[in-house]
């Protein structure tokens, strides 16, 4: 038997570290927009423009004016409306994973809350996100577990497959 979430982590460890960052925003990107209709307007944009601004910061390679207004916002939005961390933490973690460094240069994150999650932290925090999600929404006749654990597996072979997916040919080759 596969087993999809050792699988992930094991294609996790062998990607780069520049693309398990990537693949980490994709993740946590995906499971903020699968659980949208929880997120207020401006809290979903503010999503947006995170998720946006970070991979805009990674192809800098530096933070910029858009980072830390988005970052700014991004908590802004989160304090102003409860109810958003259990959706928004994915989101949060891997823009962090993704931009630490840069903000806390940038002066716009305290050094003293680094945190360091990694790229499997973050697949597996959307993949329970999701599962969570659809347990929530199965009928009344249904097993909650059971959706909660077949949603949770879908989640990780679409994270198996997009990285798959999206891997780059050996020798930096364009895919065909």
């Amino acid at each position: 038997m596969i087993v999809l979430p050792v699988l992930l982590t094991e294609l996790l460890t062998e990607v780069g570290e520049q693309r398990a960052t990537t693949l980490s925003l994709d993740f946590a990107e995906r499971a903020v927009d699968l659980q949208a209709e929880l997120l207020t307007p401006d809290m979903r944009e503010a999503c947006s423009e995170y998720v946006a601004a970070a991979r805009e910061a990674l192809r800098l390679g530096r933070a910029n004016d858009r980072l830390v207004r988005a970052h700014e916002d991004f908590f802004e939005v989160g304090w102003r409306t409860s109810g958003h961390s259990d959706v928004t933490h994915v989101l949060e973690s891997a823009v962090r994973l993704a931009c630490q460094d840069m903000l806390i240069e940038a002066g716009a994150m305290n050094r003293a809350g680094r945190t360091n999650p990694s790229p499997q932290y973050i697949a597996k925090t959307a993949q329970s996100a999701v599962g969570r999600w659809h347990a929530e929404r199965a009928g009344e006749d249904a097993d909650r577990r059971e959706a909660d654990r077949r949603a949770r597996w879908e989640e990780a072979r679409w994270q198996v497959q997009h990285v798959i997916a999206t891997e780059p040919a050996p020798g930096g080759g364009a895919r065909l």
